[in-house]
């Protein structure tokens, strides 16, 4: 539905920004008649605020917040809806509880259908193994006390979630979707997932609940990409770049009707 539309108003469009590759393609492909298309890395993450810390201080955050230090903490934050698809991620954390009893999943945010995702873990018996966190705003400590982020939507344009969970040095499990595939890289700072595979995501949480070395190996290299394209300094520099031609462009029309 939204596509003809947004092509329709290319037509009257002096700049269409966009914020994947995959969308910047489709739009210069596809001859959308903006006069101009540009690709920004999102909105940026603040590097300094979503950071790192040392593995002696996670483990100090967990006994703080009621874990224990050997706890793996999985971490999702999204509205509960159909295209977050917690219950996929319940699912797979059902099949791999046999193998990985101390993995636990944080699920932070509200929505229609947190109860019904509520009950399916009392279903499945791993009601112990997962927080319902409600709404929080401090998504930059809860990421340092965590081990691993894991997102199951189905639709995405670039996740802000994911972003900051790799700025915190996190390796990610991921399905596939134009957002998520921008961002993450197969055995470089986590995998990516066919949709709705929750035997395919109960494997890469055992894999990485057993190995602390390859966890730190994928996490930094997520920091490294969000530092090398997505901080929010870059991102400020790309939008001023592209707004700047249009101000100046202004500033020109302006002097020749003077």
């Amino acid at each position: 539905m939204y596509y003809p539309l947004e092509k329709l108003l290319s037509y009257l469009t002096d700049c269409l920004i966009t914020i994947n590759e995959e969308d910047y393609q489709l739009a210069v492909n596809h001859r959308f008649r903006a006069s101009r298309v540009e690709l920004v890395h999102g909105v940026g993450v603040n590097t300094e605020r979503f950071k790192p810390v040392e593995n002696s201080y996670k483990r100090e955050l967990k006994q703080a917040n009621g874990y224990q230090p050997d706890d793996i903490l999985l971490f999702y934050a999204a509205e509960f809806n159909a295209n977050k698809n917690q219950q996929m991620l319940i699912h797979a954390l059902a099949s791999a509880k046999e193998d990985v009893p101390n993995v636990k999943l944080l699920l932070a945010g509200e929505g229609a259908l947190k109860e019904q995702c509520r009950d399916l873990a009392e279903q499945l018996h791993i009601a112990d193994q997962i927080e319902f966190l409600g709404y929080r705003n401090d998504i930059d400590q809860l990421l340092q006390m965590c081990d691993v982020a894991v997102a199951s939507s189905l639709r995405e344009g670039l996740p802000v979630n994911l972003m900051e969970a790799m700025a915190s040095g996190l390796p990610i499990i991921a399905s596939e979707n134009r957002g998520h595939n921008e961002l993450v890289h197969n055995e470089q700072n986590g995998w990516l997932i066919v949709p709705n595979d929750q035997a395919a995501m109960a494997e890469r949480i055992k894999l990485v609940a057993h190995n602390q070395e390859l966890r730190m190996k994928l996490g930094k290299s997520g920091r490294e990409l969000i530092e090398s394209r997505y901080a929010i300094h870059q991102v400020l520099e790309e939008k001023s770049r592209i707004y700047s031609l249009f101000m100046d462009e202004k500033v020109e029309v302006m002097w020749a009707i003077q």
